[in-house]
């Protein structure tokens, strides 16, 4: 017979594969119904599934918004963690040759890897021997949880709670046209601006350079608003007006002459390029080296910003 002063410790059942299964699938896919079909399972089994961790774990692991599903804080930390398990799984049937192999998933922007990675495939090359990069190009912010993104690199604030990160380059705005559309404009002073259409775009506002010369935005014709910093630079390319151009996006553009200034002045944009990866990711070590090759190349970018003075 026991003493009062011992006690059974009963072993801790874990949850069932399935609904860690139906987590990831959910976490990796933003949605239970994709979840649902990639597993062969019904929405409504996923959304069992992950209901009863949300129970065991005594809060959300979703944010429900509509269709679509976005982990929460501690969605992600969960979600982490279940990365790390099934990793330590897959080690117990072998090396995964996949994840062996020397190369870098990126996640990035439609701008970014058209004006930014693609003309610098030839110095990754040279940089990295060997190094195959696969280039994921997406607006959507990554969170990781998927294991299946190495590094993103944006343009943004530089900073994400929970990741590594390196400030690849301070960008600068400039306005830019056509050769022939400087041609035919023949601006004299910044207040001529109102006779042409300014180019926008919400990250590279006209108001940071109309601003400090103490005027109005509101006051110019504005009625092309392109969400996309490559687009905005093709459109001024293509005559359709003047945008305030990012000089790093630009720099090809730039030194091939098809983007010019009509008018002097150089601001400081809202956000900077940067680069992100999650610390205990299996490739940090090389994501931090790729980060710092990039951030001193963008800086030899930089030089082409005086061929654009008039």
């Amino acid at each position: 017979m026991k003493s009062p002063a011992q006690t059974v410790v009963m072993p801790v059942r874990p949850p069932s594969l399935r609904a860690i299964a139906a987590f990831e699938a959910a976490a990796r896919t933003g949605s239970f119904a994709r979840a649902a079909e990639e597993l062969n399972l019904t929405p409504g089994a996923v959304s069992h599934a992950i209901r009863g961790l949300e129970q065991r774990l005594g809060q959300p692991l979703f944010e429900r918004r509509g269709r679509t599903v976005r982990l929460s804080l501690a969605g992600q930390e969960f979600a982490a963690r279940v990365r790390m398990g099934l990793a330590l799984l897959l080690d117990a049937f072998g090396p995964d040759p996949a994840a062996t192999a020397d190369a870098l998933t990126i996640s990035t922007t439609p701008s970014i890897a058209r004006k930014l990675i693609v003309p610098r495939l030839a110095g990754i090359e040279e940089a990295f021997p060997g190094l195959r990069i696969d280039l994921k190009v997406t607006d959507a912010l990554e969170d990781f949880a998927s294991g299946r993104v190495d590094l993103a690199l944006r343009f943004g604030p530089g900073e994400w709670a929970g990741l590594n990160s390196l400030i690849l380059g301070r960008e600068t705005l400039i306005p830019m046209c056509s050769p022939a559309y400087r041609e035919r404009i023949s601006l004299r002073g910044p207040a001529e601006l109102k006779r042409c259409r300014l180019i926008r775009h919400p990250a590279s506002s006209w108001r940071l350079w109309l601003g400090p010369l103490g005027l109005d935005e509101a006051d110019y014709r504005s009625d092309l608003l392109i969400d996309d910093g490559a687009t905005v630079l093709d459109a001024a390319m293509m005559d359709r007006g003047v945008a305030l151009g990012r000089v790093i996006l630009a720099a090809e553009d730039i030194a091939a002459g098809r983007l010019v200034c009509p008018l002097p002045g150089e601001v400081e944009a809202e956000y900077v390029y940067a680069s992100a990866w999650p610390p205990n990711g299996p490739r940090r070590a090389l994501s931090e080296r790729f980060s710092e090759w990039f951030a001193a190349d963008l800086a030899d970018a930089r030089g082409h910003a005086d061929r654009l003075q008039p």
